[in-house]
């Protein structure tokens, strides 16, 4: 678990066997040192005694957590973990468990479970794992185990950096991912381990099984961050040689069946199949990184990529995805009583079709390289609601008490549409249904707070008219968790005119950085998107209205012409940032100064916001995903299609979701010259079961099998 990697080019290739001093974890192999520990499964950690506790921890994190991030070898780790911690003096080594990784599993633990046990204060659930959690940064520093590369530690960081964003740290999380991708690089777990020497010769097959899964992991772990953030991935393809790891028929065979606090339920007992959910999840995680690689790639932001190159690559990264739902295996589709962790898979399957159309959505009907039956609109809204139908499938299955924290950012994602669509009658059920389900999740993960106190403001910011439900809840959640506006809340980097300049900031409301503001022509102070491009204008006399009044962002381009740009340290003074009116938003954003209107760091409010301790920075991207729809605008025609399609409502038949209503789909033979001859053939809404359209929503009808009026409340 220590093999590192030297290349060719480095000097440290001569240091030889013993160079830098390292004992080998091999070097006691066959020394027989063995001393039964009192409590073995205690002796991993100083927090807890209760041996109850720590299996009780362990089991939650490996039936809710790992079944999705699968990043180690459970088999191995149990080997070392059922034997305890070797006592001091033992030349025993534990090569696949250290107790830096038990306590960040057991911190994990700790979100999926209401013992008072699994929290530092018993009576405040927004403390689940706190304890554990600081015993593993604790044996970090003390141990400087960070100086050491091990698959251990890069286990145990990848757990902690999730954690953190369950937790809504995701500034502290991001530099524990980066740490762990960056060990895992230093032991070449990216590479074909097959013509590697390590100092006791060949690397057996357990330890590169062991490399490979925990590599892909790190991978997967990489690309969530990639979504979540909305920034390039750290591990990209190009820098990968090494296989997918292998899928054992015996571990696979192991039974998985739901553990809660009240013990194992049978009721959807299974085949676990892990390692091939794993390989799926990994071959999407594939195509994620090319995806943002291409289309939300800061590089690229203020290039023309082409009406054409645009959609070439979404005619290619279409096809892959709609290749990987068609050699899906038939058990892995999803179904009521479906393993969980196959679940979350299909909704990060919907999330990267949201990603996939967004860009489109700059284009207007006129403008759009898409045919004209093809409506990035209705297909973000096809995958928005396939979202939550498949919440409420995982809610029916299994409870959402115990889900992974990543389904909550896709949740969200899915839930800011449905605002979009409002007051339109799937969109009422499905953010009903979302706060509802968002609720439930807070329990364990704190983001989810975070999150409905968001959607709550959005709402309000936005004039949306909730249905009654939706706004009953978001008002004890409000009450409950506390407003959004409580904690700090980074503002937009703007421009401002300089009459606008002028104009006293005090008593004036600002729109927060995830609202539409409305358009004016003069004095006007400029809100940015991620590509750089000005969502809207705000007059000085609109900034107090703000919460009065809603608008959509404009369609027309003209309305969008760039502002100033400022190109000199002197012309800071230029430009400024909106004043916080209130204690929670205090931590507000500097004004960055930049060579292009358009800089990422200029979006997120320069490099000293990024590293501040405030940990909200990271809802930019969720603010660009809500004011990016620049043209959600709902003509007639498509108020008449949402009403009509009836997609995800349980009276659908079991032939399709998504009907005729994306048509032929993208692959129509010389779209504007492109020449794509079908490159994306949309499969017909007649056969499979409703497998078609442009984005493949059907799934055979697997999800019509129940009205769930009958049974969600």
């Amino acid at each position: 678990g220590s093999t590192r990697y030297i290349g060719g080019t480095s000097h440290l290739i001569y240091l030889g066997a013993g160079g830098d001093g390292a004992e080998s974890p091999n070097a006691y192999a066959n020394v027989d040192q063995y001393q039964q520990q009192e409590n073995p499964l205690t002796s991993w950690t100083e927090v807890t005694s209760d041996p109850e506790l720590v299996l009780h921890l362990i089991n939650m994190y490996f039936c809710w957590h790992y079944s999705f991030f699968t990043t180690l070898s459970k088999n191995l780790f149990y080997r070392d973990f059922l034997l305890g911690k070797p006592p001091p003096g033992s030349r025993r080594k534990t090569e696949y468990c250290t107790p830096l990784l038990v306590n960040a599993m057991l911190a994990l633990g700790c979100h999926f479970t209401a013992w008072p046990g699994a929290r530092t204060d018993r009576n405040d659930s927004a403390t689940a794992g706190d304890h554990f959690f600081k015993e593993a940064k604790r044996l970090i520093l003390e141990g400087d185990l960070h100086e050491v590369p091990a698959l251990t530690t890069v286990q145990a960081l990848a757990l902690m950096s999730v954690r953190e964003a369950g937790c809504g740290r995701e500034a502290k999380g991001w530099v524990y991912s980066g740490m762990s991708f960056r060990m895992a690089c230093d032991l070449g777990l990216n590479l074909d381990s097959g013509g590697m020497q390590s100092k006791q010769g060949a690397i057996d097959e357990t330890e590169e099984d062991a490399r490979k899964i925990t590599f892909w992991g790190c991978f997967l772990f990489d690309k969530c961050w990639s979504n979540y953030l909305g920034r390039l991935p750290q591990l990209p393809n190009s820098m990968i040689t090494v296989q997918k790891f292998e899928v054992f028929p015996v571990e696979d065979a192991d039974i998985w069946s739901a553990y809660t606090d009240s013990g194992l339920s049978q009721a959807h007992a299974q085949p676990s199949r892990t390692r091939a959910v794993a390989r799926q999840i990994s071959r999407l995680c594939e195509i994620s990184s090319d995806l943002m690689n291409f289309f939300y790639n800061p590089i690229d932001m203020d290039k023309a990529k082409g009406k054409q190159a645009e959609l070439k690559k979404l005619s290619e990264i279409h096809q892959r995805l709609e290749t990987w739902r068609r050699e899906l295996p038939k058990e892995l589709e999803p179904k009521e009583g479906g393993l969980p962790s196959m679940l979350v898979m299909h909704m990060f399957f919907q999330l990267l079709y949201i990603h996939l159309f967004r860009p489109f959505l700059k284009y207007n009907q006129n403008t759009s390289p898409l045919p004209a039956h093809v409506s990035p609109r209705k297909l973000c809204t096809q995958a928005a609601q396939m979202i939550s139908k498949l919440l409420r499938l995982y809610k029916r299955s299994h409870g959402l008490r115990q889900i992974c924290n990543i389904a909550v950012y896709i949740a969200h994602s899915a839930c800011t549409i449905h605002l979009l669509n409002l007051p339109e009658k799937n969109a009422r059920r499905d953010i009903i249904h979302g706060v509802k389900h968002l609720e439930e999740i807070a329990e364990g993960w704190l983001c989810a707070r975070r999150t409905l106190g968001i959607l709550s403001v959005l709402a309000k910011n936005w004039k949306v008219e909730l249905p009654e439900e939706a706004a009953t809840v978001l008002a004890r959640t409000d009450a409950k968790f506390g407003p959004y506006g409580e904690v700090s809340t980074p503002k937009a980097a703007v421009h401002t005119s300089e009459k606008a300049k002028e104009q006293p900031t005090s008593g004036s409301p600002l729109l927060p950085a995830y609202s539409m503001p409305m358009s004016s022509a003069a004095n006007t102070t400029t809100f940015f998107d991620k590509h750089g491009i000005p969502i809207s204008s705000l007059t000085s006399d609109n900034l107090r209205r703000t919460s009065e009044n809603r608008s959509l962002p404009p369609n027309d381009a003209a309305q969008m012409a760039f502002p100033r740009v400022v190109r000199h340290p002197t012309d800071a003074q230029n430009a400024s940032t909106p004043a916080s009116t209130t204690a929670g938003n205090r931590h507000s954003m500097d004004s960055t100064t930049n060579s292009s209107g358009n800089s990422p760091s200029q979006l997120f409010g320069g490099v000293d916001a990024l590293i501040r301790e405030g940990q909200d920075w990271w809802l930019r991207d969720q603010s660009q995903l809500a004011v990016g729809f620049e043209n959600w605008d709902l003509s007639a025609e498509d108020i008449a299609w949402l009403s009509s399609s009836g997609i995800g409502s349980p009276s659908v038949p079991a032939n399709g979701y998504v009907g005729g209503a994306v048509g032929g789909g993208i692959g129509v033979a010389g779209v504007n010259g492109a020449g794509l001859n079908g490159a994306v053939h949309a499969v017909n809404g007649n056969t499979n079961g409703g497998v078609n359209g442009v984005n493949g929503l059907g799934y055979g009808g697997a999800l019509n099998s129940y009205n769930e009026d009958e049974w969600y409340q």
